[in-house]
């Protein structure tokens, strides 16, 4: 006996409820809803279709991203899973504003990349977002554990890497690292273990050079990291760990340049943790009231996008007559 359509209205809205208001074909199909009521709903404007083997579910929750994304998985097949950005979100992780979906498949399998965001659906991807998904097809032997709600997705660690990875610039891909251990989705030392997993992962140098500053490594980018790239800059050489007295005591100073009295401390992981800020603030006061000038750099800045602060370094030296 075919169930009713009010019991076919509520079974779907059961099953879209935690999946963001998307269904397959399939999993209405194993609640006992055929295709003839799955017509009879999508013609009574109930239902649409979203991709080639997803559904939207008008009388479930929606999201503008995670229902977007899970349609993409749905789409792609019964052995996709959702992977990079789109597996962090599913997580949890917030202040992104995606730009891609990437879906992974068992290497050998055919997945459809299509139905991501259909041009009438409202979507909360970036201007210029995907209109279809990234498919990656990876080697199961490789994959770590997949998580299964609110559809397969990869462990937040193995996802942040691979989004990193996949970001389409060395800071976007360090901002990818550091928010995910911010957010705490992840923790830095799951990061770590899951970077083990991945010997073939792009960019692995700069994402294992990130982690080094996030977690303070000895791998972090340091003083002598800093004065060479002065010498690249052809800037002059400061002195560095030069020590001075404050009201506190013995006050040490990451690079200086005495002659222009100006101080730069390269601001480790360490710096941002427990009442490291609070010391910070007491020793540049310190030197401030010294009558030097203090500019402070974070690693992971440096790392990335060292620019801009370069560029203040070179103001400054050129208006106290070193360059």
């Amino acid at each position: 006996m075919e169930p009713s359509s009010r019991l076919v209205a509520e079974l779907a809205r059961e099953l879209a409820t935690p999946t963001f208001g998307v269904v397959s074909r399939r999993q209405l199909n194993a609640a006992g809803i055929d295709r003839h009521a799955i017509r009879t709903q999508v013609r009574a404007g109930r239902w649409a279709p979203h991709g080639a083997h997803a559904l939207r579910i008008h009388d479930a929750p929606w999201c503008p991203v995670r229902s977007v994304i899970i349609s993409s998985v749905l789409n792609a097949g019964a052995s996709a899973w959702a992977d990079g950005e789109a597996a962090l979100v599913l997580a949890g992780f917030e202040g992104w504003r995606s730009s891609r979906i990437d879906v992974g498949l068992p290497r050998g399998s055919r997945g459809r990349a299509e139905g991501a965001v259909p041009p009438d659906v409202e979507s909360g991807f970036s201007r210029g977002g995907p209109r279809s998904a990234t498919i990656h097809h990876h080697c199961l032997a490789a994959v770590p554990r997949l998580l299964p709600h609110p559809v397969a997705r990869a462990h937040p660690s193995v996802a942040a890497l691979r989004a990193a990875a996949w970001a389409a610039s060395d800071r976007q891909a360090a901002t990818l690292l550091a928010m995910t251990v911010q957010q705490r989705i992840v923790r830095a030392d799951q990061l770590l273990d899951a970077l083990t997993l991945l010997p073939k992962l792009p960019r692995r140098a700069l994402i294992t050079g990130v982690l080094a500053d996030i977690t303070g490594g000895s791998e972090s980018m340091g003083e002598l990291d800093f004065v060479r790239e002065c010498r690249r800059r052809r800037l002059p050489v400061p002195s560095r760990q030069v020590t001075r007295h404050g009201a506190g005591g013995r006050i040490y100073l990451d690079v200086f340049w005495e002659e222009a009295g100006l101080v730069v401390e390269v601001d480790g992981a360490h710096h941002f943790v427990g009442d490291a800020p609070i010391a910070d603030a007491l020793r540049q006061n310190d030197v401030t009231l010294q009558n030097l000038t203090v500019l402070r750099i974070p690693r992971l800045a440096l790392r990335v996008n060292p620019e801009p602060f370069f560029a203040q370094i070179e103001r400054i030296l050129t208006d106290r007559g070193i360059l």
